[in-house]
């Protein structure tokens, strides 16, 4: 899964230049009900406005809002201090630095071109792609983490004649245990459950 095929493309975005007034900034940001907004001169990335720091800067600054508004510019505030990833990148590198850097969202570039950016709900969509929630019967399968019992967990499935449509690994922070995480497509889940079950597998969870 590709950063370029979650991304919001740079034609679609609303952005702010950096001689822009803080009261422009504030009426793009509220508009559309944002919390910051790409930072762009020209064509190229510069950083990021957040609506926190206008208020908080206006209160540092002791003046009336609407007079610090007008007076300030985006190119006083804005965060230039930013990690960008690249249109190729997989979607997992983005999750991480999202979660690591605690940023709105990262600046996409592809060949050294700004050309969009990754936000927290393309990477929740991402991963709900990913676990399929939207398809099939969810199950969680909790086994020992030892060689060969993903394999002999899927050749249960295979001989029932079912489909994975989706399958993914999760440590539950719990020793030599993992969390399997199967989407299947099958009109009797009881069934393959149960023959689950009896090959020795714990099921934790069902989603139907």
């Amino acid at each position: 899964m590709y950063i370029r095929n979650y991304m919001l493309p740079k034609g679609k975005l609303t952005t702010v230049g950096l001689n822009e007034s803080l009261s422009d900034a504030l009426e793009k940001i509220n508009k559309d009900d944002f919390l910051s907004l790409p930072v762009l001169e020209g064509n190229e990335f510069k950083g990021i406005v957040m609506k926190e720091a206008i208020y908080r800067n206006c209160l540092e600054s002791g003046l009336p809002l609407e007079e610090y508004l007008n007076q300030a510019k985006v190119k006083d505030i804005y965060n230039n201090n930013y990690s960008l990833v690249s249109a190729g990148d997989r979607i997992e590198k983005a999750s991480y630095l999202l979660k690591e850097l605690r940023t709105p969202f990262l600046p996409v570039f592809d060949d050294n071109n700004f050309v969009g950016i990754l936000t927290h709900f393309a990477i929740f969509k991402a991963f709900s792609e990913i676990f399929g929630i939207d398809k099939g019967t969810g199950i969680v399968v909790n086994m020992f983490d030892l060689p060969g019992q993903l394999a002999r967990l899927t050749d249960v499935i295979r001989k029932e004649g079912i489909n994975i449509m989706n399958i993914a690994v999760l440590d539950p922070k719990v020793l030599d245990l993992m969390q399997v995480v199967l989407r299947v497509d099958s009109d009797n889940a009881d069934k393959l459950i149960d023959k689950i079950q009896s090959a020795g597998f714990k099921v934790g969870e069902i989603n139907k």
